[in-house]
């Protein structure tokens, strides 16, 4: 009995020991998803893949692998699929597994997409009770189970940024164990976790015909030495590919592949070993047979239309942007304009307004000196000689004292046409200067906070005005066409202009002027 053991053991001891269980390809390139469900329909093409590898000829019992493979894309595109099965053979032991893999593809923009992969199968481990040698052929049969089966999961994720793929893969995930046996001692199978990562760019040339491909994966394990592989492919899509690698701790690859038809592609890899124990290894030798459903120019047509729709995406884009530009400047360019025009046009109205109190005073001086017998009017007259001085000196310190102003003291009542205050009004004005209570376009001098040549954008600045709990208005200049947007509404200039200077007793930040109606 301890012979059977010692010999079971041993024939486990390939895969139990500390070495990479995954199967080895040499053909990966054109079946990435097998490492990686996040690639499942990357190339947007269905396609069927039909693998086989003889490794380490001249060992008995060497590996032997076989595989098919189905890939392929739906939903334009952003979701991809992929079936895999394969048998993976060493000496007495056979492993078993099919997979079925889903990927989702998440464009970020014209040139970057992000993909996600989740891959669940299952894994049957046998061994093949035949081929053991003991003394009493029976105590094989109570020992070990014939075969064993576990689920799996693997997982995958990539990133492509125009040309260049970066790939990361977790197989095996879960690290079952497979038991064989537990009397009269344990003999199991570990799944080990393993991690691939991958990177990958693309030259190309001659409009995407010919395209060059340096290519680079490191496989790892827990508690195992990572593997290295640091290819080179030259694949001419018309005719077929011929491709290098090196394989850290293993050997050299040499790769050709020829088209048969635009639907069938015949590849063939050969591995020779490079370490110390090469001559007595042998070589390896790897078959791929792959169809492709649809022709190859169908399948070109359908790339070319894809990045001509990307292309046209990117031009409607840039077009977009470029008439948003175009319409903010000639937007910023009127309001300037407009803004300059109903300036100048204030400007104009308010030194016309000077002009005639200029004039009045002017006339009430006169008056008085022509009247002599009366001393009253004397002094009217030196007080008419004053009377602009006055007005100026008014506004000055209605600026500088903005409290001094009888329209900014909320406990001054003028009575008569200035009514009453409104106790709600935080800006403690009269209530009929108040732009509420004001008939738009009336004679008045106007505290304005806008003007727009559009009338939408003077609501805009009305409802802002209004959200700040301010009393906005709006009315429209039919000499000039001009939208009016105005908080108050004063009889006498030098009230309105005390309003203005005093940025409506500390409530308004923006800029102010004062608008004259005639």
């Amino acid at each position: 009995m301890k012979k059977l053991i010692l010999l079971i053991g041993l024939g486990l001891m390939a895969t139990v020991s500390k070495a990479q269980q995954i199967p080895l390809y040499s053909n990966y390139f054109f079946t990435p998803y097998i490492y990686n469900p996040s690639l499942s329909g990357a190339s947007g093409v269905t396609e069927a893949t039909i693998l086989h590898r003889r490794q380490w000829t001249g060992i008995q019992g060497s590996p032997e692998t076989s595989a098919l493979a189905v890939n392929g894309s739906m939903n334009d595109g952003s979701v991809g699929w992929s079936v895999y099965g394969f048998s993976d053979k060493t000496d007495i032991l056979n492993r078993i597994g099919v997979y079925g893999n889903y990927a989702y593809h998440v464009q970020l923009s014209d040139d970057i997409s992000l993909s996600g992969g989740l891959g669940a199968g299952y894994i049957n481990q046998s061994i093949d009770q035949g081929a053991t040698r003991a003394r009493d052929a029976g105590d094989v049969f109570t020992v070990v189970a014939p075969n064993r089966g576990t689920f799996d999961v693997n997982l995958g994720l990539s990133l492509m940024v125009r040309d260049f793929t970066l790939g990361f893969a977790a197989p095996q995930l879960l690290s079952q164990n497979v038991n064989y046996a537990t009397n009269p001692s344990d003999i199991n199978y570990n799944l080990i976790r393993h991690y691939v990562a991958s990177a990958q760019y693309d030259f190309k040339f001659a409009g995407d015909k010919q395209v060059l491909s340096p290519i680079v994966m490191v496989r790892a394990a827990e508690a195992v030495p990572f593997q290295l592989d640091a290819g080179l492919l030259y694949n001419m899509v018309e005719y077929g590919y011929i491709g290098a690698m090196f394989r850290s701790d293993y050997g050299v690859t040499a790769n050709i592949g020829v088209n048969l038809s635009e639907q069938l592609t015949l590849g063939y890899a050969y591995d020779f070993s490079t370490n110390t124990y090469a001559s007595n290894f042998g070589t390896s030798h790897e078959f791929m047979l792959t169809y492709r459903f649809g022709s190859n120019k169908d399948n070109e047509r359908m790339q070319n239309e894809i990045k001509r729709l990307k292309l046209m995406q990117r031009r409607q884009k840039d077009e977009v942007e470029e008439t948003v530009d175009e319409k903010l400047k000639e937007f910023k360019d009127s309001y300037k304009d407009e803004m300059a025009k109903a300036l100048e046009e204030e400007k104009q109205k308010m030194q016309a307004e000077l002009e005639r109190m200029k004039a009045e005073a002017g006339q009430n001086m006169n008056n008085s000196n022509n009247n002599p017998s009366n001393q009253n009017n004397n002094n009217a007259g030196n007080d008419g000689r004053n009377n602009l001085q006055n007005l100026q000196d008014q506004r000055n310190n209605n600026v500088n004292n903005p409290n001094n102003n009888p329209n900014n003291n909320p406990n001054t009542n003028q009575g008569g046409d200035q009514g009453n205050f409104n106790a709600n009004n935080p800006q403690n004005y009269p209530s009929n200067n108040m732009a509420s209570n004001v008939t738009p376009g009336s004679p008045g001098y106007y505290v304005t906070a806008g003007v727009f040549g559009n009338q939408a954008n003077a609501t805009r600045l009305m409802n802002n005005l209004r959200s700040q709990g301010l009393d906005a208005q709006i009315f429209q200049d039919r000499g000039n066409n001009f939208f009016y947007v105005y908080l108050l509404q004063f009889q006498s200039y030098q009230e309105a202009d005390g309003a203005k200077a005093s940025n409506l007793n500390g409530r308004y930040t923006g800029d102010l002027w004062i608008k004259i109606v005639n």
